[in-house]
């Protein structure tokens, strides 16, 4: 992408030319569009809030190759924190993992930013995460995966597994996790079926460019 003066600010790069970035994502990445959440309500009389995690689709369907974003949000109750890679042995950094599917195209996911904390008494310094916490992990599919409804139309299935563990100035919480399984509408497309790795797939991207090649010389 390109600001108005013709200075590159973002760049794009996938291993497949059958993904891409979605509209919305080049829209974010341009104007720096963040999600904002209500604060979360805490009973101060009552016992410690729990964290909560939520998990769905940035978008109302998800299309072959057109990347789009799986949001998991942690609302984190204030005087609590969640830990970021790396943690000592024993603790538990915040992780989001896919069960296997082999039409579900899934990329690293993408934290926040952590700040320092300093544990008292041993004065180990560890990666934090506070208040809400919003981890996009961009998807996308190759349509092998996909089912057709008796509507005729076709969804595609999403589940997976959030794990963290929360602790505040003078204890930790045991680690927690959220499963969670969505049920996304699906489009299909006449893309061939590939899948993320350059090499494995039934379109050869090598090719492509070889052919791609041979036609400039």
């Amino acid at each position: 992408m390109i600001d108005a003066d013709g200075v590159i600010t973002h760049k794009f790069f996938e291993s497949n030319l059958a993904i891409r970035a979605n509209a919305d994502q080049l829209r974010r990445a341009a104007i720096g569009e963040s999600i904002k959440l209500e604060p979360l309500a805490v009973d101060p009389t009552g016992p410690p809030s729990e964290v909560t995690a939520e998990v769905s689709l940035d978008g109302d369907s998800l299309a072959v190759g057109i990347v789009r974003d799986l949001l998991v949000t942690l609302r984190v109750p204030d005087g609590q924190h969640l830990y970021g890679e790396p943690v000592p042995a024993g603790m538990v950094a915040t992780t989001v993992e896919f069960d296997e599917s082999v039409g579900l195209i899934t990329f690293d996911p993408q934290f926040p930013p952590t700040r320092r904390h300093v544990l008292a008494g041993t004065g180990e310094e560890l990666q934090v995460y506070e208040g809400d916490v919003v981890v996009r992990i961009p998807v996308t599919h190759n349509q092998r995966s996909v089912e057709k409804l008796d509507d005729g139309s076709y969804v595609l299935r999403v589940a997976g597994t959030v794990r963290w563990q929360s602790c505040d100035d003078d204890v930790c919480h045991l680690p927690a996790t959220h499963r969670f399984d969505l049920v996304v509408p699906a489009l299909r497309s006449n893309v061939p079926e590939f899948d993320r790795k350059e090499g494995s797939t039934r379109m050869d991207t090598r090719a492509h460019l070889a052919r791609m090649t041979e036609r400039r010389t």
